[in-house]
Parts: C-alpha cells; structure tokens; sequence
C-alpha cells in the first residue's frame, strides 16, 4: 500500500474517532461539541505533539491533503451564512440592521486598531525598513481593525444548530455575522490595493470586488432555475454540493476569495429560489460530518506555539477585540432600536473568530512579506483564544437570550451508562435471536413544559398600526402573534386566519391597531404541565401551531411559547415517543 495513502487515511480515522470521543466529552462537560472536536483536533494535532515530544497521529502532510474537506465544509458554511442576508429578513429590520453593524464593526476596528497602534508606537516602536515607525504603527492598526471585524460562521452556526435556538436574536446574530465577514473582506481588499500596492488601479480593485459577488451570484441564479426541475431530496444534495465545489474551484482558478463567492452564492440562491429551505433542509441531512472534520482539522491547524509569540500586540488585540464585540453590539442594537436582549447578548455572540480571518492575515503575507507575517502571527495566536472561547460564548448568549430550550441544555449526557449499555446490547442481541423483547419504562410525559418552550418571544405591541402588523405577518412563519400592552402584560392572541378577510380591505388599514384584533386566549398552558397533557392538547386541536405559556399566578404574565414541533422534537431526541 502506498506510504501516502496510508498516512492519509489513518489521519482520517483518528479526525472522526477523536471527533467522537471529544463530542462526548464536551456534552459531559456541558460545553458546546464544537469546542470538543476543536480541542480533540488540538490534541491529535502536530502543534501539540512537537510541543509534548509524542508522536504525530496527524502529521502536517495529512492535514494539507485534507484542507479540500476543509474548504468544502466552510464553502457550505458561508453559503448558508449568505442565506440569512434575505431581502425579507432585511426588509423586516429596515435600515436598522445595517445601522446595527455598521456601529459593531466601526466600534470593534476602531477599538482594535487605536489599541494595537498605542502599543507598537509608543511601547515596542517596532519599525519596517521601508517605513517609518508612524507609517509602521498604522498599517499594523489598519489591518489588524480590518481582520478583527471578521465573526467565524462556521462556530455560530453549528453552535445554534447544536442547541436548537431559535428567535429574533439568532436571526440577528446569523445576519450580522454575514454581513462582519462581507465589509471585512471588502475593506480588506480597498486597504491592500492603497496601502501595499498603490499603483494599482481602480480596475483592479473593482475586479477584485466585483468578480467574486458575480460569479456566486450566476450560480446562485442558475442553481434556483435547475432546482425547479428537481424533486428528490438526494437530487437536492447532489446540485448543492456539486454547485459549492464549481464555485469553490473557479474562484481558485481565476485569483478569487472563494469564500466571498460562496456567501454570494447563498445570498442569490436564497433570494431567487422559491425552494431555498427545501434545499437547506436535504442539506442538513448530511452536512454535519463534514462540519465535524472541519472543526478537528480546524483544531490541528491551531499553532499553539504561536501563544508566546504574539506578544504585547497579541494582547492588545484580544482584549481591544472583545471589549470591542461587547460594547459594539450594546451600542450597535441600541442606535438600531434593538431590544434589550439583543444588546445584552449579541456581543458576546460575535466573538468566535476563525477562518476568514486566519485567510485575510495569509493572504496579507502573501502580498506584504514583511508586515504580513507579524500580523499573521497575532492573528493565529488570538485564533487560539477565540475559537474556543468563541462558542461558549455563543452558547452563553444565546440561552441567555431565552432561544434555547431548555432541554436542549439539560440533555447533553449519554442515554445510558457503560453497564446498562452492554445490557442493553446483549439484550437486543438476545431478542434477535428469538427471543422476547423487553419493555421500555421510561416515560416522555414527564418532561415539563419549561424545559421544551422557547422563552424569548417575539411579541407585537398593542398599537402597532396595521401596516405594520402586515409586514410582521408577512415575514414570519407563524399564524398568531402574542400582543402586550406598554406594561408587558399578556393580552391576547391575534389569529392570522381569523383576519386574513381583513387584509384586503384598504379602507380599514388607517383605523385598526393591534389591540383591535385581539382575540382572547382561550387555550393556554401552564410551564408545569408535562409534555404527555400537552400533547394530548396539541391532538385535540389540530390548526393551533403553537400556545403561549401562562404564569399559573398571574395570567397576564406571557412566559414563552410552546410549539407542536418542539413536544414532537422532544420525543424523538429522547427516543421515548414511538
């Protein structure tokens, strides 16, 4: 057998098996299994065995020949990043969501760029033999503010598929990190063409710019139109797939960011292809293991080494970078006219780095050989700290912010211990051969309403006009909407189908305000009733997709929604349900 081949696919086995065990071991931990599958990468890793003097269970040359898969995970991970940039969800925040991330980002570079040029001029006053230690100094600061503004999809997304959020502050976060990676990566290439070549042209800088958005963007459209002709959902895959990796090589072959092509691609497809989520969802079937190997490859690719070396100026940019993520994302929801939740945690849920930034400070090497290997330096030494601090500190904000149910928190342990696992085998081992099957005694019905409902709702307020009220309709998938007066107290429901006759009458649109279709609630539950009462509640009333959770003591009080979706999801996760 071939001495590369093989080297390459005991690589492979020790990525999945360590994969698996540092899955396991995180849900112990009540960590996020991303952060697993990164520290288990770290630990198979070369960085870690040339530190520990073990020998390498994934060499370097393995890890190189595996960045395909590493390149095709984030590919898919930017094209669904790019799918959240729908013009329905930025019609729904208007102007707001932009003026959101412009402050974030503005705040965060400006913030990481002071900081880092403080420390080299007038604390390491590091200088360059062609400039000056001012010219030295702002380059460092530009760049560094530039790259610091880039939030790692792939850590969000799977940290928010892994828990099952859900709600306005996850649709905020997913939209802004699309839009962080987007002037990242546009400001990145308007300070390369004026700082490091600056006699280039405009030309150059608009190819640059442009071309990726076009060529994602032609995909994107030309995928929409076969997808029309496409039923099946192993169909769906296939064109996906096949699609991302086109786009991926094209952009590579012709000098293009693929991973701006990528998120093109997305943006396009989502907003042209009536069959997007269709198209998500037979994706989502097969996806996570190559996200699972992007992560472990992610976590062997960490240079630990590099911790020692990024110095004064490493630590300037991490502690500038979160203070930066923290009081952008306040001020950024604040002037956006957010929510309270949204500037309390949206923040801490942009500080996973990874990457686009680890591609920004390689491609800045490439084209400043002297500057760019320093700040390359700092960034992969901060890519340490960030890639795993950054998803507990997405898990953090997100159940914080009351989109994740609690059952998606409290279910990360093994369904059966060592013991009762082998009895279990050997039992069904037993049955196979003939024998009586036993009996399950567990019982579904005794989960809680709390522990399933969704806490963060997204609530209309009783004067709200009725245009209003229509584009909230109009770009959500529920049917009834909870309404609060200017007290915050529950009352009642507005049923979409109980109004639809209205909403084609325009002389009604400038009388009618929330509180004038509220109907009352007739069908509520309280947070202590077990699952087995509400589903029996979900049976007998078949065209109700969900019911609001009611404080037992005060029937004002609107704790959370409860949905058929989540008490099936329940069932099925546990293996309880049939």
């Amino acid at each position: 057998m071939n001495s590369d081949f093989f080297q390459i696919t005991v690589a492979l086995a020790v990525i999945l098996i360590s994969a698996l065990v540092g899955g396991r071991l995180a849900t112990l931990c009540r960590i996020p299994r991303v952060t697993g599958y990164l520290l288990a990468g770290l630990l198979v890793g070369p960085s870690f065995a040339e530190l520990s003097g073990l020998p390498q269970l994934v060499s370097r040359y393995a890890l190189d020949e595996l960045s395909i898969i590493s390149d095709i995970a984030l590919a898919l991970i930017l094209m669904n990043i790019g799918g959240q940039l729908r013009t329905e969800n930025l019609r729904r925040w208007k102007h707001r969501i932009f003026l959101f991330s412009l402050s974030e980002t503005l705040i965060t570079g400006l913030l990481v760029g002071l900081s880092v040029f403080v420390v080299n001029f007038f604390l390491l006053q590091t200088t360059l033999s062609s400039l000056t230690l001012l010219q030295t100094s702002s380059f460092f600061a530009v760049f560094t503010g530039i790259i610091a503004i880039a939030t790692a999809p792939a850590a969000t997304l799977m940290v928010i598929r892994e828990y099952e959020a859900e709600g306005p502050v996850t649709s905020t976060l997913l939209t802004l990190v699309g839009l962080n990676n987007l002037i990242s990566a546009f400001a990145f290439a308007i300070a390369t063409q004026l700082l490091i070549s600056p006699s280039g042209n405009l030309a150059t800088l608009g190819y640059q710019l442009s071309m990726p958005l076009v060529l994602g963007g032609a995909f994107g459209f030309g995928v929409s139109i076969w997808a029309q002709r496409l039923e099946l959902s192993s169909e769906h895959k296939i064109l996906l797939l096949g699609s991302v990796t086109t786009v991926v090589a094209l952009s590579r072959a012709i000098g293009l960011e693929p991973l701006l092509s990528c998120m093109a691609l997305g943006i396009v497809l989502a907003n042209s292809s009536p069959r997007w989520h269709r198209l998500v969802k037979s994706l989502n079937e097969i996806d996570y293991p190559l996200y699972v190997v992007f992560f472990v490859l992610a976590g062997a690719n960490l240079h630990i080494a590099t911790l020692s070396h990024i110095g004064l100026l490493g630590v300037a940019y991490i502690l500038a970078r979160t203070v930066g993520k923290l009081v952008g994302g306040w001020c950024g929801a604040k002037l956006g006219h957010f929510g309270g939740r949204e500037r309390s945690w949206i923040g801490m849920s942009l500080l996973a780095q990874a990457g686009m930034a680890i591609g920004l400070a390689a491609t800045l090497k490439n084209l400043w050989p002297e500057g760019g290997a320093l700040i390359q330096t700092v960034i992969l030494g901060s890519v340490v700290i960030f890639e795993l601090i950054g998803p507990l500190a997405v898990r953090h904000g997100l159940i914080r912010a009351g989109e994740v149910p609690i059952l998606s928190v409290l279910r990360k342990r093994a369904p059966q211990g060592t013991m009762e696992g082998l009895h279990s085998v050997v039992h069904h081992f037993r049955t196979s051969l003939g024998l009586p099957a036993g009996h399950k005694v567990a019982d579904p019905g005794d989960i809680l309403v709390r522990h399933v409902m969704r806490h963060n709702v997204e609530t209309i307020h009783h004067g709200t006009n009725f245009q209003e009220l229509l584009r909230v309709i109009a770009h959500s998938r529920y049917d009834r909407f909870p309404v609060i007066d200017d007290e915050h107290n529950f009352v009642g429901i507005i049923n979409y189908t109980e109004i639809r006759n209205l909403l084609f009458d325009p002389s009604l649109s400038d009388l009618l305000v929330a509180k004038d279709l509220v109907s009352a609630v007739h069908h509520s539950i309280p947070p202590d009733t077990p699952l087995r009462e509400a589903l029996k509640t979900f049976r007998k009333k078949r065209n109700i997709s969900y019911f609001p959770v009611i404080a037992p003591d005060n029937p004002k009080k609107l704790l959370g929604i409860l949905s058929q979706n989540d008490v099936l999801s329940a069932f099925r996760r546990l293996d309880l349900g049939g």
